[in-house]
């Protein structure tokens, strides 16, 4: 392997003109000279090789590498695994070594606990000297703490047992003991030969942006032979959760937009009633409309500028609670968020105000001098192109932040529709409350009166109320399905131990010794190696895909079963299951995620390469897998019998609590060819991360409840002057304080069961959707969301409504008149 991309050799110095022509076309140079020679040292001399190297040495390569993360500012380190017999107390057992150096781990925490019995955690690493061992290694060579045990050649005292290590679970055959010890020690130990198999991992750490940026120049400057890999390519259990997550995360950020969105355009219209007037008067006064205009639009760009730097300050404040409020949950502090928001932050709030803002200010340039003689404001022409351009645009800058361009996409088209019909559906029950009967309650007569005389004003409150409504609702739904989801597919009783390597003649036995100890008779499932050659008959190469994780998935071998029924807890997404009653033709189902990364479609056809022999059949179903269920799973299945020919073993996962470990020892003594993989630390893992994530979505939840009461309070507030002059007129007529209190609340009873009504449908539309296509969850629609949105509608707009307008029926009819007259 070259330590560059292109070599120039000869007997003499490359010419001048070589080097700076490669300067000037932005490659990077460097040189090596060898040659043979003498070397002399204590009297003695040999021939060598020397080989004096310049800097920047090598360009391609491992060292290459390192050098090129620290000058990026990236944090490393290193870990080396690989099998080998520890010695001790004169018995031998096989372990997995892993050396680490200083600075491991770069992320998370390393646990271990002392002789005296305290537990201590932190970016933890063995002294020189010194090694750590699990439980499983301590129980079998019977060690105890300060204990010498011999690695290679030389011997290192046992200083601790390994409680925890963060990367520890991303190992699914992580299942002989293990040793960790400093890689200061390595070398005595003489265990690194020529021939070892030895897996090497240079860890990274650093900002984001920093680490895809590396990433994306170690696309092309990788060593031969080695792959990146991180938390979500390691372990599917770890990636859907994470994936979960962010999408939720996502949604929940750009629901607030829409609220936000909401609430300006709310905001907006009532700033203009209050002040036409004195654009009126300035026009009087000799004032152009542009001026006037170019006057308003500083103001609100004045406003936004301190708006978003206010906004910006409060969640830097929030992270800062945040980072306090999980220190221990997460185990370090938080990156910081860098000078990114300072720019996103104003950035927003302009951008929210000139597609909502603008529009209607646009109207100031109507207003012509002898408006200051009307009463009313004048009609404004006010398109939609704008709000739409302003709201795709937000959310188009959230899903940059959260990575979700199809979110916003399918968000924006959910809210523009959502907001088309329950326009039109405010509309039409407007309109149906004016041929109710009007009978009964004055106070309910009359608040029926007042949003039907108001009709458009009516339907602007009702559509915006449902749309924060929605998003509320949304949310909650979205949020219970979501960590529900999680804990049903991660349960108490969860599979922590895998068994494989059995053959076809013990399975009636390995059944037997679950049965004879009481335990549930475990699932087995046929495995069996093959290679994807042929895709529709095209060869299968690993180059042709640009996707790092495809290529590694088309140059390995894969794990294929067969069945007659589904695997439990597996939904086909595309395609039917064949026919478990009569004897099926040879047919594929692949898993969804697995099929597009390698771009297989129902109907193709695909090959397998079998032990030198050929498979065809057709793709028959996509299913969608939930591997975070710790049950068997595999990427590809087929119909029964279908590789009965093939030599086969058998699979199976069971649940063991600590205090039966022993069955599993007895297995092994039973069966000496199985393997008994121990998965509970990334079970542990897994749960660790959901508690984790669950907390954060909580939080997400509680930001966004506080914006959606916010746009409820300016939904009202944007209505207090209309309502001030009906209060006034109705207790100038005689009506009391009392009567006119039942009014104000019975229009907001009727508002708020509206709008709740309209919320629930779209939020149970939404949240469906949701489940479906965002988190892979099953198809679950919510019927007692109506109810639950009526009366939360109900609930919280008289709630939010009434300090506003209470305060309006306690104002004397004199003081209204005035205002209004």
């Amino acid at each position: 392997m070259l330590a560059a991309d292109l070599v120039l050799s000869g007997n003499a110095a490359a010419p001048d003109a070589v080097r700076a022509e490669a300067k000037r076309r932005g490659l990077q140079t460097a040189d090596n000279i060898t040659f043979p020679s003498m070397v002399f040292a204590g009297g003695q001399a040999t021939l060598a090789q020397y080989k004096a190297v310049s800097a920047g040495y090598p360009l391609r390569g491992e060292t290459a590498v390192r050098a090129e993360a620290k000058r990026r500012g990236l944090q490393t380190a290193d870990n080396i695994t690989f099998p080998s017999m520890v010695f001790a107390g004169g018995q031998a057992t096989l372990a997995q070594y892993k050396a680490v150096s200083a600075g491991y781990p770069l992320r998370g925490e390393t646990a271990v606990r002392r002789a005296d019995g305290v537990e201590q955690s932190g970016r933890l690493q063995p002294a020189p000297g010194t090694a750590w061992a699990d439980a499983r290694l301590i129980s079998r060579l019977k060690l105890k703490l300060g204990d010498e045990i011999g690695v290679g050649n030389v011997q290192l005292k046992l200083d601790g047992v390994i409680v925890r290590e963060p990367d520890g679970s991303m190992d699914i055959y992580n299942f002989v003991p293990r040793l960790m010890f400093n890689s200061a020690d390595l070398p005595a130990t003489g265990l690194v030969q020529e021939g070892s198999r030895i897996r090497w991992r240079l860890l990274f750490a650093g900002e984001d942006r920093q680490v895809a940026d590396f990433r994306g120049w170690l696309r092309t400057h990788t060593p031969k032979g080695s792959r990146l890999e991180n938390v979500e390519e390691m372990r599917p259990e770890i990636r859907t959760g994470l994936e979960r997550a962010r999408r939720f995360l996502g949604l929940t950020a750009m629901l607030t937009v829409a609220l936000a969105a909401s609430a300006v355009a709310l905001v907006v219209r009532r700033y203009l009633q209050r002040h036409w007037q004195q654009v009126a008067v300035l026009r009087c006064l000799g004032l152009g409309s542009g001026e006037v205009w170019g006057l308003f639009v500083g103001l609100f760009a004045l406003v936004g500028l301190l708006a978003g730097l206010l906004g910006t300050l409060a969640g830097f404040g929030v992270q800062l609670g945040l980072m306090r409020l999980f220190s221990g949950y997460v185990g370090e502090i938080l990156p910081d968020p860098g000078w990114q928001p300072w720019l996103i932050g104003p950035l927003a709030a302009q951008l929210l105000l000139a597609g909502l803002a603008l529009p209607p200010l646009m109207a100031i340039r109507d207003v012509s001098p002898a408006a200051v003689l009307r009463n009313e404001l004048p009609p404004t022409r006010q398109g939609v192109i704008a709000p739409a351009l302003a709201l795709a645009t937000l959310l188009g800058l959230a899903s940059w932040q959260v990575g979700e361009w199809s979110l916003a996409g399918w968000l924006l088209v959910s809210m523009l529709g959502f907001l088309a019909v329950s326009g039109a559906l405010a509309l039409g029950l407007v309109l149906l409350m004016r041929r109710l009967p009007r009978g009964g309650k004055v106070g309910w007569r009359f608040g029926i009166a007042n949003l039907a005389r108001r009709r458009w004003l009516a339907v602007l409150q009702i559509a915006s109320l449902s749309v924060g409504l929605m998003a509320l609702l949304t949310l909650t739904v979205v949020r219970d399905d979501l960590i529900g989801a999680w804990q049903r597919s991660v349960p108490a009783d969860a599979p922590n131990k895998f068994v494989i390597n059995i053959q076809g003649n013990q399975l009636d036995a390995v059944r037997d010794a679950f049965a004879v100890t009481g335990r549930p008779q475990p699932e087995l499932a046929p495995m069996t190696r093959a290679r994807l050659i042929a895709i529709n008959e095209q060869p299968v190469r690993p180059a042709s895909y640009d996707d790092e994780q495809a290529r590694r998935l088309a140059e390995r071998e894969f794990n294929l079963s067969w069945r007659a029924d589904p695997p439990l807890g597996n939904q086909l997404a595309a395609g039917k299951w064949w026919d478990a009653d009569k004897r099926a033709k040879p047919q594929f189902s692949v898993e969804k995620g697995l099929a597009k990364l390698l771009g297989i479609k129902l109907g193709d056809t695909l090959a397998f390469d079998l032990a030198g022999a050929t498979y065809r059949a057709k793709v028959t179903s996509l299913r969608e897998v939930p591997w975070d269920s710790f049950r068997v799973n595999f990427f590809v299945i087929g119909t029964p019998g279908q590789f009965g020919r093939q030599p086969a073993s058998w699979i199976t996962s069971f649940r063991l609590e600590p205090a039966d470990e022993d069955f599993a020892n007895q297995l092994v003594e039973r069966f000496p060819n199985i393997t008994v993989i121990d998965v509970g630390s990334i079970l542990a893992e897994v749960r660790a991360m959901v508690d984790k994530l669950s907390r954060a979505i909580e939080a997400m939840f509680l930001l966004a409840l506080a914006a959606g009461v916010l746009v409820l309070w300016a939904s009202l507030a944007a209505t207090r002057d209309e309502r001030l002059a009906d209060v006034g007129l109705m207790r100038a007529l005689g009506a009391s304080r009392k009567q006119v209190r039942s009014v104000v609340l019975a229009e907001l009873v009727w508002l708020g069961a509206v709008a709740g009504l309209l919320a629930a449908l779209g939020a149970m539309g939404i949240g469906a959707l949701a489940a479906v296509k965002l988190f892979s969850l099953p198809l679950l629609l919510n019927w007692w969301l109506p109810p639950l949105g009526m009366g939360a509608g109900v609930l919280v707009v008289t709630l939010a409504g009434w300090p506003l307008v209470g305060k309006v029926t306690r104002t004397p009819p004199l003081t209204v008149l005035r205002a209004i007259g």
